[in-house]
């Protein structure tokens, strides 16, 4: 019986952890390319998640993948570090510096400065779907649910996703309409967390509490994922940075994640 019952469960758990559960959602839109932080390109000066690498994507009709911080007085940016040193020159914590701060530097070389969420998604309009990535933070249930509230009102076609499987699994709870993805890589040769929790990181071992709608896997990791596919799901891959792994790994994913490649 014991053995009847450890069975069951590990079949249960195996349908929740390989199984799509797209829940009816139409994620069509979300397949081909998508532009990582936007169309940036530093050589040219256009700095990642800037307000002309977002523009340049939408002019070419390109998906965009984003990032989203929350700073000191509550406001939500788009901004992909945890601190501001590499792209805005001051050595502190996002979390730390109010928008106001934030607002005082460019973004890297260029004269953009950072975009607030409700600025960018006024700016897409719908014009091209998003991926948005919710960063985490000390308060995770806060941010997600100030970003749930921004977009309640946006009428374009969006999808959530995170590594934070406590984020995924608010939206589950809270807005189970949203379009909602688990962010994967593998993570069992760093050091953070205990090393069961890195393996269920590295697998979709969390799936039982979130059920993502689909998944987002760092390109080298997506071989454990092809199943994904195969039973249905929208398998995201991240991100491709050359032309050889372009050409490698388009055939293996439903949307591709990108920067510096000519598709």
């Amino acid at each position: 019986m014991e053995w009847l019952l450890l069975i069951t469960f590990i079949l249960i758990l195996i349908h929740y952890v390989q199984f799509p559960h797209k829940e009816g959602k139409d994620l069509s839109w979300m397949k081909g390319y998508c532009a990582h932080r936007g169309l940036h390109n530093k050589e040219m000066g256009v700095e990642e998640n800037s307000p002309t690498a977002f523009q340049l994507a939408i002019d070419a009709g390109l998906n965009i993948e984003m990032d989203i911080r929350i700073t000191k007085d509550q406001q939500l940016i788009v901004f992909h570090d945890g601190e501001g040193k590499r792209m805005l020159s001051i050595d502190e914590n996002i979390e730390n510096l109010t928008l106001t701060d934030i607002l005082t530097a460019n973004i890297g070389s260029s004269r953009d400065k950072v975009m607030t969420f409700q600025e960018f998604l006024t700016m897409v309009s719908g014009k091209v779907g998003l991926i948005i990535e919710i960063k985490a933070t000390s308060n995770n249930d806060n941010v997600a649910r100030l970003c749930a509230e921004i977009l309640d009102n946006y009428q374009g076609k969006f999808a959530i996703c995170s590594f934070r499987p406590e984020i995924i699994r608010w939206y589950k709870r809270n807005r189970p309409k949203f379009i909602r993805g688990q962010l994967i890589e593998n993570m069992l040769g760093k050091h953070s967390h205990t090393p069961l929790i890195r393996l269920l990181q590295s697998f979709n071992g969390f799936a039982l509490f979130t059920r993502p709608n689909y998944l987002s896997v760092e390109y080298r990791h997506s071989k454990y994922f092809q199943w994904f596919r195969i039973f249905g799901g929208v398998l995201c891959i991240w991100t491709i940075r050359d032309q050889k792994s372009m050409d490698k790994f388009k055939q293996k994913a439903d949307a591709i994640i990108f920067e510096n490649v000519k598709i």
